[in-house]
């Protein structure tokens, strides 16, 4: 994800804490929305490997951690993971398999990114603020939005989002 913003670029299901399935899964976010000059992680054992370390040398992207044992030093990370989690598979009765699992995460990367507005973004969805468009949040008394509404329903989660049309 990105840390400014709170776009989700990327979700994928992996087999489990592998340095090659997650320098995978991060080349395909960087060859899409280009590499990032830092990235943010804990020092779990992928992060620290040294495929891990070519990965981002090639890249030209500098490594932070997160403080061990530090309650918060990964803050934005874990509440994206913990949103995953509560807010979106928790709601489904039955994970089907590992396509069925990569469809949930990509309708969570539209959901989150697209539609789910942030308090500490003004309300706007981290896409918007990505992008660099303007955003400017309808007053609580306002009679009218200055655009229409679009609803969009999540059928798996049972979740209807809604957002202010572009």
């Amino acid at each position: 994800m990105d840390h400014y913003s709170r776009m989700v670029t990327t979700t994928c299901p992996l087999e489990g804490p592998n340095a090659g399935w997650v320098t995978t899964a991060l080349e395909l976010a960087f060859a899409r929305y280009g590499a990032p000059k830092h990235i943010v992680t804990d020092q779990e054992g992928v992060f620290i490997s040294e495929v891990f370390a070519e990965f981002l040398w090639r890249w030209h992207v500098k490594q932070r951690f997160g403080a061990v044992g530090q309650h918060g030093s990964i803050a934005v990370t874990e509440r994206v993971i913990w949103t995953l989690k509560h807010e979106w598979l928790n709601r489904v009765a039955l994970i089907r398999g590992i396509d069925h699992l990569r469809g949930l995460l990509d309708d969570f990367g539209v959901y989150y990114s697209t539609y789910r507005g942030h308090t500490t973004l003004g309300g706007a969805p981290p896409a918007v603020i990505y992008r660099g468009e303007q955003w400017s949040k309808p007053a609580k008394t306002a009679k009218t939005l200055p655009v229409a509404i679009e609803r969009r329903v999540f059928a798996e989660t049972r979740v209807t989002a809604y957002r202010l049309a572009a």
